[in-house]
């Protein structure tokens, strides 16, 4: 049987016309990053009308957004969110949002042009202008709204006891931040101890320091806990996670760990007799 000619050019063509399209499409994403980098608002914006993605994945999944918002280009930033840009995304190295890098380099202004986009961002940006002393990311936050009251509390706790922190603390208190719980020495004393779980050889050890339950993965550095009941602590500098002791005979037998959707028994490690 003889090939049909036409129709096998027909395809070729056709192949061509898509492979060249795909080309041209990757030309205009890494010119938008290239655009964004530099902060070129022009070219961006010719870009994204060319049909540029204003969404395209880079290395490690970054987008444009990310290089802008780490540059401090806030005039991009505010034109790629406008034409789309997803501020949520996050990296595949470091798990970092564009936000993680307005933060890290103190572009304030990018930070307010992505919590007027997305303000779920606020308890981060609330937490690390009372950690770091920075009034006006705590001022940013504040206005942008979205933190809750233990996010509140939580930022007002790292601010307690520090004079050069006392602008931060009031600005807390009049947004209706409130102390939080205090325990006793002897009730935090019965938390004291190493916790594991079952399934996997990971370690917790949770001791009394100044007052207050430090939590120590194995392996790494500690972090402060902070009481939202009796029996139920989250860190003090950070979101997203919950240990919610069980007690009995006045000493706690274990904690669940509560991740987002995960949630994990770790049981107290009992230790030898000597």
């Amino acid at each position: 049987m003889r090939p049909h000619y036409p129709f096998l050019v027909a395809v070729v063509l056709v192949s061509s016309l898509i492979a060249f399209g795909q080309d041209q499409k990757q030309k205009l994403n890494e010119q938008l990053w290239e655009a964004s980098r530099a902060g070129d608002v022009a070219v961006v914006t010719s870009l994204l009308d060319q049909g540029a993605d204003v969404n395209a994945k880079f290395r490690y999944g970054t987008t444009a957004l990310f290089k802008a918002a780490e540059r401090g280009h806030t005039a991009v930033v505010k034109v790629l969110l406008a034409r789309g840009a997803d501020p949520s995304v996050k990296d595949t190295f470091y798990s970092a949002t564009a936000m993680t890098w307005a933060l890290q380099n103190n572009h304030f202004e990018v930070v307010r042009a992505l919590l007027e986009k997305d303000a779920s961002g606020a308890g981060d940006v609330l937490t690390t202008g009372a950690r770091q002393g920075k009034a006006e990311l705590v001022e940013i936050a504040l206005a942008r709204g979205g933190a809750n009251a233990e996010t509140l509390t939580a930022a007002l706790a790292t601010t307690m006891n520090d004079k050069d922190k006392a602008a931060i603390a009031e600005m807390l208190r009049k947004a209706g931040a409130t102390p939080p719980l205090d325990l006793d020495a002897a009730t935090l004393q019965m938390y004291a101890g190493r916790y594991k779980p079952d399934e996997r050889p990971s370690e917790i050890a949770v001791s009394v320091k100044d007052g207050h339950l430090i939590a120590t993965p194995m392996g790494q550095g500690g972090f402060r806990l902070m009481p939202t009941d009796k029996v139920s602590f989250r860190p003090v500098e950070f979101d997203g996670l919950t240990m919610v002791f069980t007690v009995e005979d006045n000493k706690a037998t274990s904690f669940t760990l509560k991740q987002g959707p995960n949630t994990t028994v770790f049981k107290r490690i009992t230790e030898p007799k000597p």
